[in-house]
């Protein structure tokens, strides 16, 4: 267990990142505040994993409790903006938002929110849930489908179809292309963490693209997706979330042994 004066310390020394997160996931900068302050005087619970990402981990516990205040307060249409006079309209976003959270269970809505909102790579996020990275990774992607309505693309053969252009344009590396199949708020999900942004997502495929490999396409782990084969044994893989013929984010996974953990199903086999 860390000393509390150390714990202090060190969210002092991650403040910038620790307010950054908070500023993301509550949208205001009274609310973000009076978060880190409240996590800070409540230090003291133990840092099981890497003291940055445990102090995430509080910083976003902290968030939630706060969000859920705020859903509760939606009765009365707003909240109070904390200046003793007006009212602050809740977000309908927020709202929504933490209608799918709350339907998660404890284990998906932990890995989706360190993994997805906060960025933290994979390994770091199975440290922080005492799960392996396979599994913390699954219940990431569990999470996220859920929070992003997946199927929303249309049929399987629709988003086949999709799916076989950005490929194709990866290879060809045309960003007229790219751009006509990715949002432009894509996020492209690995081990490594997220990477926003149509710009740089394509640039990912680009390189996935040229690296020459067999591709067969697939189910992974219930999404449409693909998986790319090196000397017969899969070593990496790719699974799409789409909505309206786009691509709003795709979750790799490198590495055969973290590949063959996944549910793989092949259509054309």
């Amino acid at each position: 267990m860390q000393d509390d004066t150390f714990l202090t310390a060190q969210f002092d020394a991650h403040h910038e990142q620790l307010r950054a997160v908070a500023r993301r996931m509550l949208g205001t900068s009274r609310d973000t505040e009076e978060v880190l302050a409240q996590t800070r005087a409540e230090l003291g619970g133990g840092a099981g994993a890497g003291v940055r990402e445990w102090l995430v981990a509080a910083v976003g516990r902290t968030c939630v409790r706060r969000l859920q205040g705020r859903a509760g307060a939606a009765g009365a249409g707003a909240v109070h903006d904390g200046s003793g006079g007006g009212r602050e309209p809740v977000d309908p976003v927020w709202l929504a938002f933490l209608v799918v959270l709350e339907a998660l269970g404890p284990g998906e809505r932990l890995a989706y929110v360190l993994h997805d909102l906060f960025g933290l790579p994979l390994d770091d996020t199975a440290r922080i849930t005492g799960r392996s990275p396979a599994e913390a990774g699954r219940l990431a992607r569990a999470g996220r489908r859920r929070v992003r309505g997946a199927g929303a693309g249309g049929d399987p053969a629709r988003q086949r179809a999709v799916v076989e252009r950005f490929l194709a344009a990866a290879r060809a590396r045309d960003p007229r292309a790219l751009a006509a199949v990715l949002d432009p708020e894509v996020v492209a999900f690995s081990e490594q963490g997220p990477v926003h942004g149509a710009p740089a997502v394509a640039e990912g495929a680009a390189a996935f693209a040229r690296a020459g490999r067999a591709t067969r396409p697939a189910l992974v782990d219930g999404a449409i997706g693909v998986v790319a084969f090196a000397g017969g044994r899969p070593v990496s893989a790719v699974a799409f979330t789409l909505r309206a013929d786009r691509i709003v984010a795709l979750d790799i996974t490198t590495g055969e042994e973290r590949v063959r953990a996944l549910d793989l199903t092949f259509p054309d086999a």
